[in-house]
């Protein structure tokens, strides 16, 4: 009897069927869902705003490439070696240029503003072409310089804060220097050393050498072509006028030169030994 009254109640449901009805999208939100999408609307009105004011500010800013490659750069490193550590790495590439701009500035040769590739470091151009390796020498000294002062400012906070990414930081900066005054052209210490003697040269070519035999390095093998290219151009059209300059300046920028080389060296080492013992706490 229950079973025949549960059929006739379907029958009667299949005869009369009542499908629910579906609400419009905007009463099914309700207020709250409303108020969501609106503040979701403004939200990405106001980042596309941002973005648009960006790129505004590098289509007219004479920075705007370097802002955009020192981003790129720090984006890159930070997928290898973590945001602050990369931060800090390009920061220092940063001083090391601005090095070479003061000095460039400071003998009147106009340069453009610093553009950051990863894994080569950062490159400007110079407007005008230095009258003697003097002046050229004075520009590629600036860069060292300043890259090691930034390194020991590093370095003394590292102590202070007891930090090992700033230990690790100062060391990064101290090889940089060291490396960079390796006298071989493009190199800054080749055309440091080039005021004392473009022979020079062909001590740091094979230094390069050994290091490519020990730690094989694509950016090693285009200085060292780089480096073969100027010295066999010097050899082949030398030109004596622009070498020719005061043998008091050849003294300065050559004792200058193994000062500021014997510092970072040292200063190297030592923050090796930091670096070393602090390795298992990083």
């Amino acid at each position: 009897m229950l079973f025949l009254n549960r059929e006739n109640e379907i029958n009667e449901n299949m005869d009369n069927p009542q499908t629910p009805q579906r609400q419009p999208w905007y009463k099914r939100m309700g207020l709250g869902g409303a108020f969501a999408a609106l503040v979701a609307l403004a939200k990405w009105k106001s980042v596309l705003s941002f973005i648009q004011g960006l790129l505004l500010i590098f289509k007219f800013s004479k920075f705007g490439a370097t802002t955009l490659s020192m981003i790129a750069t720090i984006v890159v490193y930070a997928w290898i070696y973590g945001i602050w550590w990369a931060v800090g790495f390009v920061l220092l590439i940063a001083v090391h240029e601005f090095g070479h701009i003061v000095a460039a500035k400071q003998q009147g040769i106009p340069v453009t503003a610093p553009v950051f590739i990863p894994f080569i470091g950062a490159l400007i151009g110079i407007k005008e072409s230095p009258k003697d390796v003097a002046t050229e020498s004075i520009i590629a000294y600036g860069g060292p310089l300043f890259g090691l002062l930034a390194a020991v400012g590093v370095h003394l906070a590292a102590y202070v804060l007891h930090s090992p990414l700033l230990f690790s930081l100062a060391f990064t900066g101290y090889f940089l220097t060291i490396f960079n005054l390796i006298p071989a052209s493009p190199l800054d210490g080749g055309r440091i050393a080039g005021a004392v003697s473009p022979y020079s040269w062909f001590i740091g070519i094979p230094l390069i050498g050994v290091l490519i035999w020990f730690s094989f390095s694509p950016i090693l093998i285009l200085v060292l072509f780089a480096a073969v290219h100027r010295a066999w151009g010097f050899w082949k059209q030398r030109n004596d006028e622009y070498y020719d300059i005061d043998t008091v300046f050849r003294l300065k920028i050559g004792v200058a030169y193994l000062v500021l080389m014997i510092l970072s060296g040292v200063l190297t080492y030592e923050a090796h030994l930091t670096a070393e013992a602090l390795r298992p706490r990083i």
